[in-house]
């Protein structure tokens, strides 16, 4: 680490931040802060790629890990003291020094864990290091890392997004099927955590946005929200992912003439149907701990079944559950009537 920064850089003078003759909201920054920051942008205007340079970032990153400039230039550093001497690109790369960095970003990342820069950083250094023979035990440190995060903050949006970009990019059987499990393990956590939920279906897809899961792994799914959505009927979480299981199921046969599993699809459309109107008798009588007054939750995903399926008679129990939840759900009035409307469509052409 340099101690002395005008020592070092001697032979550069230091190019002050201009921010014009009448600045409207100057920024008060520590003396020490302006001296590495005016150092820096002599640095820059040079395009020097030293050691000396890469610890100037150092610094000015543990005064501010935001600045996106900054860790720019640090990684244009870092491959410039990875780059063999000789120029040879078949030279193994500097894996010691990627990885420090690496443990730089993450001590850097504890107070920051929603800093996109750091995130952004690690990323291109795993691109490097991915190229190599351990990849695979690269992507499972960088998985046990994320992890740290997500136990901090289990809804990360960026710590979800890396963890998918790592997955994808790797893209082994072993890590598909761990991570259905690692999802699982947090929807056992928090069942309310939605980040959760979408990544068990990327994980189950395997990332591909045009994937259509087998039947006998749809239906696997499919009881797997119906089983969630009976632990919590008033979380949308598992509602929505059944929807999805469903619909994707359903809109697969209804396009292919022919589709293998169509009566199957049917099938268990109508089973997850009948379960879901079990559930929604206990409303009925409810149990001492229930809420007072239906679920909305429930009912609402019912109404989408049923109006999938598209008999006259299921459209009729649908059109008396938008009824319902006109008055139930006052926040959505508006589109329960717009949903009232189109099921009497409906029901017009039947």
């Amino acid at each position: 680490m340099i101690n002395n920064i005008p020592d070092v850089f001697s032979d550069l003078d230091p190019i002050p931040q201009s921010d014009g003759p009448e600045p409207a909201c100057a920024i008060t920054y520590t003396p020490e802060f302006v001296e590495a920051h005016d150092y820096l942008r002599a640095v820059l205007k040079a395009d020097e790629r030293s050691e000396r340079a890469f610890e100037l970032t150092t610094i000015c990153l543990k005064f501010n890990p935001a600045n996106y400039t900054v860790w720019h230039f640090r990684r244009r550093c870092l491959v410039a003291l990875c780059t063999p001497a000789d120029g040879d690109a078949r030279a193994t790369i500097d894996v010691e020094r990627i990885d420090d960095d690496l443990e730089f970003a993450g001590n850097l990342g504890g107070t920051n864990p929603k800093n996109y820069q750091l995130w952004y950083h690690r990323r291109a250094l795993l691109e490097i290091r991915f190229k190599e023979d351990e990849r695979i035990q690269v992507a499972q440190k960088e998985l046990g890392y994320v992890d740290r995060i997500l136990n901090d903050d289990n809804k990360n949006y960026h710590a979800w997004s890396h963890r998918q970009w790592i997955i994808r990019t790797i893209n082994q059987p072993q890590l598909w099927s761990a991570e259905i499990e690692y999802s699982h393990s947090k929807i056992l956590l928090d069942p309310l955590n939605n980040s959760a939920w979408n990544q068990r279906w990327f994980a189950t897809h395997e990332g591909r946005i045009a994937a259509k899961l087998s039947f006998e792994k749809a239906e696997e799914e499919a009881n797997y929200a119906i089983c969630g959505a009976q632990v919590d009927p008033f979380n949308e979480s598992p509602w929505r992912y059944l929807i999805g299981v469903l619909m994707e199921q359903w809109r697969w046969v209804q396009r292919v003439e022919g589709a293998d599993d169509k009566e199957n699809a049917i099938d268990l459309l109508n089973q997850c149907i009948a379960k879901i109107k079990d559930m929604n008798k206990v409303w009925d009588n409810p149990p001492e701990d229930y809420p007072t007054g239906p679920c909305v939750s429930l009912m609402s995903a019912l109404v989408d079944l049923l109006e999938t399926v598209g008999h006259k008679s299921s459209l009729e129990e649908a059109k008396v559950l938008i009824g319902e939840l006109v008055v139930e759900d006052p926040v959505r009035r508006k589109y329960w009537h717009k949903r009232q409307n189109t099921v009497l469509a409906s029901l017009a052409k039947c």
